[in-house]
């Protein structure tokens, strides 16, 4: 297994338990990247493919947090997600929108006034849609669960050197550390976030999946958290990764303030405010002070808060908003799970079954995931 995130340990976890010899590789620590700077909230992707991958993966959560060896925790019923909108009709419009394509999640169309009565801290003026969805949890704390089990079940981490697939007369052999030791191994599943195409095809042929940076803050916000995960809407925009691949393909100006989104989930006595997806490694300091000024016109009590935290990282951001999984190429015994974009987290423990199974039963992935679609 190459990559110790959200996906690499769950993966790791599930292919232990079914009797597999399991080493993990990770270049830095585990949930360094996205599984670990996240903003915290397991929730619906909308969109009907990674529905599926959502649902399993919440009953994976809730047998997770059952578990007396692990310190994960998620709520019994969903926070709820509110999507902020200034235009009333636009806000209408994705009810209409939300309510036909996913008529599970409840959709409600909310006024300025009922916003304002439930989440009093929100500035008055926003009407929203609101859906049963949304599971705060601290950021990291998901995947240090999976690793802690799959630690439990025998998988060995090796931490600290990067690792790459060997690959002998067209079938993967092992992984060759950093400064040249080997790992022998039967199949190599690459979970490595945007860094997985040059891993599976360091010819530079395949690269669907490209990195998106997120800044996020963390703050203290002394009895002014709002109760639901908030969002701001996009019009027209239901599926947020395709829109989030759409922004970061825009080219980039280093003098220009970048597109960002406020979000905000709290877990515990911390909220975590984002969302920016950008195209190129951005200064987080900068980007913490533009999300600030931004947040604070739907959340006054941000600029009054204590900063705790400051976290920046890439995301997986595939070209069509779903990851890649499966067999990967002409190497046999080579795998990919990655690609999940801003849905790692909330999708990541299905997918990473998923892969288990491709890598243990041969099994392939629906179309719509299979790493060998077309690209």
């Amino acid at each position: 297994m190459i990559g110790g995130g959200v996906i690499g340990c769950a993966a790791a976890a599930i292919m232990a338990d079914r009797g597999a010899r399991v080493v993990l590789v990770e270049g830095t620590a585990v949930g360094a990247g996205a599984s670990g700077r996240n903003l915290g909230a397991i929730q619906h992707p909308f969109d009907s493919v990674l529905a599926e991958l959502y649902h399993e993966s919440l009953d994976r959560y809730r047998a997770l947090a059952d578990r007396t060896d692990t310190d994960f925790a998620m709520g019994a019923t969903p926070a709820g997600l509110l999507l902020l909108n200034r235009d009333p009709d636009a806000a209408a419009a994705q009810a209409r929108r939300m309510a036909d394509a996913f008529p599970e999640l409840g959709a409600e169309l909310l006024t300025a006034d009922e916003v304002h009565r439930l989440e009093p801290s929100l500035t008055h003026g926003p009407a929203a849609v609101r859906v049963a969805t949304g599971y705060p949890i601290p950021p990291a704390s998901a995947t240090a669960a999976w690793a802690s089990l799959a630690d439990d079940r025998g998988a060995v981490f090796v931490v600290g050197s990067p690792g790459r697939p060997r690959v002998s007369d067209g079938r993967v052999v092992g992984v060759t550390l950093e400064g040249g030791m080997r790992i022998d191994a039967g199949a190599v599943l690459v979970a490595a976030g945007p860094w997985s195409p040059a891993l599976v095809d360091p010819s530079g042929n395949w690269r669907p999946i490209h990195a998106t940076w997120g800044v996020t803050l963390q703050l203290r916000l002394d009895g002014h958290a709002p109760r639901h995960i908030v969002e701001e809407d996009e019009v027209d925009a239901v599926n947020r990764a395709a829109a989030a691949t759409t922004r970061a393909a825009q080219p980039a100006d280093s003098e220009a303030d970048p597109p960002s989104l406020f979000s905000i989930a709290s877990a515990g006595d911390i909220s975590t405010v984002g969302s920016t997806f950008l195209a190129i490694e951005p200064e987080p300091e900068r980007i913490g002070a533009l999300l600030l000024r931004r947040a604070a016109t739907f959340l006054p009590a941000v600029m009054e808060a204590e900063i705790v935290g400051r976290r920046m990282c890439a995301r997986p951001q595939s070209m069509d908003g779903r990851p890649f999984i499966g067999a990967a190429g002409a190497t046999d015994g080579l795998f990919i799970c990655a690609g999940h974009g801003p849905w790692g987290i909330s999708t990541g423990p299905a997918s990473a079954a998923m892969a288990a199974r491709a890598v243990l039963d041969g099994t392939s992935p629906p179309p719509e995931l299979d790493a060998s679609r077309p690209t």
